[in-house]
């Protein structure tokens, strides 16, 4: 079986990559979009899992799954971290949804059901919606708006579902919360991060040199979202175990159909 993970950027996969040593693939052939991202590989068991690396926002995740699904997987996860939008989630709960929606109202994208359902019987909690946003959602304010309208809110998923679904291979997305819907973010991600998820070194300091408390709040969101990963790496391997033997089952109930 093989399984293509998605995540946004490095720092949301580096949890799971200590666990394992993930290789870097050699870059594969590009679509009529010319666009390529990180690709890792590793064989747990006799599971392949790749690992693309889409950078932010649902335009680059749709191109590069594009790309990563080159590998030709069996089924894809949307994965990484998110905002909760409910005050019921907390920090560092994994969360699978059943549909994607990306804003401002999207028509909705369903994960697969067996995937959301395999999800839950492995330790997620299955909630309705994820939103997926053109920006980072800073404010708690923001945040309790919408969530109206989901559950929990990130950057990539609608992208990385509407290029698998397109491929016609099954996919979930499957996150971790590292701020809850109360919480406010210290900076203004959206001004000191590029599209790769780095630091815009000048503007940081200058947000922090503006309202110096904010460094206090940088790095208890740093230690929340590496809690956060830590958890989200553990389920991952608990979820894509459980797939895999699934796999097997359902391998053999289609030889016995063939024969």
């Amino acid at each position: 079986m093989r399984v293509l993970v998605t995540f946004a950027v490095a720092a949301e996969f580096a949890a799971w990559r200590r666990r394992h040593p993930f290789v870097r693939v050699p870059n594969m052939p590009v679509g009529l979009e010319m666009v390529k991202c990180p690709v890792y590989r590793k064989a747990i068991g006799e599971t392949e899992i790749v690992v693309a690396l889409t950078g932010i926002g649902a335009v680059r995740a749709r191109r590069a799954t594009r790309y990563a699904l080159g590998s030709k997987p069996d089924v894809c996860i949307s994965s990484g971290l998110a905002g909760g939008l409910k005050e019921t989630y907390g920090r560092g709960e994994v969360l699978a949804a059943a549909q994607v929606a990306e804003l401002p109202g999207k028509s909705a994208v369903r994960c697969d059901a067996e995937l959301v359902e395999r999800a839950r019987a492995c330790g997620a909690r299955v909630v309705e919606r994820f939103l997926t946003s053109l920006s980072v959602i800073s404010s708690s304010a923001e945040k309790m708006a919408l969530g109206a309208k989901g559950d929990a809110v990130e950057m990539e998923s609608a992208g990385v579902l509407a290029a698998a679904v397109a491929a016609q291979v099954p996919a979930v997305a499957i996150r971790v919360v590292s701020d809850d819907a109360g919480q406010d973010l210290p900076v203004d991600f959206n001004r000191v991060l590029n599209a790769k998820g780095k630091l815009r070194p000048v503007r940081l300091l200058s947000s922090i040199a503006s309202e110096p408390a904010r460094l206090r709040g940088l790095l208890q969101l740093a230690g929340d979202s590496r809690k956060a990963s830590a958890t989200l790496a553990e389920f991952l391997e608990r979820y894509i175990a459980d797939l895999a033997e699934n796999w097997k089952e359902h391998e053999a109930v289609a030889g016995a159909a063939k024969a």
